[in-house]
């Protein structure tokens, strides 16, 4: 049975390939003379769909501007984190984050004095950004 859902389902590739050739093949004057032949509006289609991709295009960048204001925001939060921290603060909290139950890492066999000043603070803002240290609070 698998083998004849198969092949079907490349029977039915290979004659949306050959619409899609067609389609592509064919000129602006053979698709019009369709659509008159067929009873449509040439004009009202294409204002129809100059609409649809307008539309299409404004709701594009909605999305990218929405991403590019969180984006924004998440670098502001975090370079304010980093740049307020004092280094001790930041040492405490991995050290009680990284004794917590359920806490996974690939690196917990270290202990926050085997680590540079600068890999503390990534670690810390990255268990920041994780939700398992609380900037507020120091440690969640």
């Amino acid at each position: 049975m698998t083998d004849k859902r198969s092949d079907e389902r490349r029977q039915l590739v290979s004659l949306a390939d050959a619409l899609f050739d067609d389609l592509i093949a064919a000129t602006d004057d053979d698709i019009l003379n369709e659509v008159g032949e067929a009873g449509g509006d040439a004009a009202e289609i294409s204002d129809r769909m100059r609409a649809q991709f307008e539309e299409t295009v404004i709701q594009a960048r909605k999305e990218r501007m929405k991403a590019a204001k969180a984006g924004r925001k998440a670098a502001r939060t975090a370079r304010v984190v980093a740049e307020v921290v004092d280094i001790s603060t930041a040492r405490r909290a991995l050290k009680q984050a990284l004794s917590q139950e359920g806490l996974s890492m690939a690196a917990r066999n270290e202990t926050e004095s085997d680590l540079t000043d600068e890999e503390v603070l990534r670690k810390y803002n990255d268990l920041i950004r994780l939700g398992v240290i609380d900037p507020e609070q120091g440690d969640n």
